[in-house]
């Protein structure tokens, strides 16, 4: 998965199971230049995992049908190929011990649902460059 897509941008993995989050990450993803791979549930990221290559970055919700993102998290971290991945948890848990154990299983950042989108933006940007996306000449063509 890593950077082979569409003119090479960074690809980030969405695992959320809420549509519109989904719809919401992806918008503002694609609209920074990154390309999105969205999947709904830990069972189906699990299945991703052991079957591509990495995404340069992962964005995670913990509460999801099948496995858990923590539970997914474990997968990730312990998968050769996807360990170093950054992974951004994006969750509406907010308990100080979820946010341990996150950070414990190797979590490389912690967001709060609702989230700020500035705010997600810089967190995915310490750890992915911003692409270059074209502006198009001076009549706004590509």
């Amino acid at each position: 998965m890593r950077t082979t897509h569409q003119s090479e941008k960074p690809t980030v993995l969405v695992v959320e199971d809420h549509e519109d989050t989904a719809r919401l990450l992806r918008l503002i993803l694609e609209r920074e230049g990154y390309f999105v791979t969205h999947v709904v549930d830990g069972g189906a990221a699990q299945r991703l995992i052991a079957a591509t290559a990495p995404p340069d970055l992962m964005l995670l919700d913990i509460m999801l049908p099948t496995l858990t993102g923590l539970e997914l998290l474990r997968v990730v971290r312990t998968t050769p190929e996807w360990q170093w991945i950054p992974v951004i948890i994006l969750t509406a848990d907010a308990r100080n011990a979820t946010m341990a154990e996150a950070a414990n299983l190797g979590a490389t950042e912690y967001v709060q649902k609702p989230f700020v989108e500035e705010r997600l933006l810089a967190s995915i940007h310490r750890f992915l460059p911003k692409p270059l996306v074209p502006r198009g000449d001076a009549l706004g063509r590509a």
